[in-house]
């Protein structure tokens, strides 16, 4: 059985999923022994490692730098990661790159950002038997204003548009859906209809588990992210448990 499977059994019988990012193996490897389900390389390392202000100019192949570093850090956290912007704008563009971080074993999971332009291409990578979280709400690829920086789903019309989109999704066989600022409420009743765990970035605790940027944990991260930020300087060991007390 994979490590994907047996967490999906899990996450079955009650466990709540922790994932918090990482990018060297010294990280990885002390996020595993603290019990981190899913380690993400993701896309963020534009801001937190290259000083940025998007994510936007993060290539495929920094990911697949970062993933290696990642992947020889652990043996038992689920490796996710990141497809960066436009590495997956087409179906074969998409089945290719996800092909070969899976095929060749450097990564348990891929994720991509989805809205309605592009389910399309979610749903064939799922038929290809890619592995596939998929990320909705806020979009980080796609802002190009702090404006986009905000809760999702308050008012009825795109509460009901995410809504169906993650219901969707769930249907098409994602094997994780990741939410991002979405409105509290909503984030719980996706949660509560979809059988797939749905993990969140600044989206409530009445969810299946949390996500953060472990820079953020730090308060160290050279751009604020998410919801997640903390100015208190403390331990790591004590943000990561008090990280993974939110949703307990």
């Amino acid at each position: 059985m994979s490590k994907l499977s047996k967490l999906l059994n899990l996450y079955k019988r009650g466990k709540k999923i922790s994932c918090i990012t990482a990018y060297d193996a010294s990280m990885s490897k002390y996020l595993e022994c603290s019990g981190i389900d899913i380690i993400l390389v993701g896309d963020s390392l534009g801001q937190v490692i290259k000083g940025e202000k998007t994510t936007h100019g993060v290539t495929l192949n920094e990911v697949t730098y970062h993933a290696r570093c990642v992947k020889s850090g652990i043996k038992t956290s689920i490796l996710m990661i990141d497809l960066p912007k436009n590495s997956y704008n087409t179906k074969s563009k998409a089945y290719k790159n996800s092909h070969k971080f899976i095929s060749t074993k450097l990564a348990d999971l891929i994720k991509i950002e989805i809205d309605t332009n592009n389910i399309e291409i979610a749903k064939y990578l799922i038929e290809k038997n890619i592995p596939l979280c998929a990320h909705i709400g806020l979009l980080p690829q796609t802002i190009k204003s702090k404006s986009g920086y905000r809760k999702y789903g308050k008012s009825k019309d795109e509460a009901k548009k995410l809504y169906d989109l993650a219901v969707s999704l769930d249907k098409l066989g994602a094997k994780v859906i990741l939410i991002e600022c979405l409105e509290n409420s909503l984030a719980k009743k996706i949660s509560q209809n979809c059988s797939a765990p749905v993990i969140g970035i600044g989206s409530g605790n009445g969810i299946d588990g949390q996500v953060a940027v472990i820079y953020d944990l730090l308060g160290i991260s050279f751009n604020k992210i998410d919801g997640f930020i903390t100015n208190d300087k403390i331990s790591l060991d004590r943000q990561i448990s008090k990280f993974t007390k939110k949703f307990k």
